[in-house]
């Protein structure tokens, strides 16, 4: 998918490959892949389906 990246154009298959060293459980329990998707804050990343075009920020 082409995607978003902190502003950046990125291509991944599953938002674990943006997010190095911050992705640890992906189920959606803890807290260490939280995003802002599509200008919808606080998401589990790690539940989220990536799609061509989506907006993935995530905080310093």
């Amino acid at each position: 998918m082409k995607v978003t990246f902190n502003g950046l154009p990125r291509e991944a298959d599953h938002v674990a490959e943006l997010l190095p060293g911050r992705f640890f459980c992906g189920i959606g329990v803890c807290f260490g892949c939280v995003a802002e998707i599509n200008g919808t804050p606080e998401v589990r990343a790690c539940r989220h389906r990536l799609a061509d075009g989506d907006v993935i920020r995530t905080t310093p």
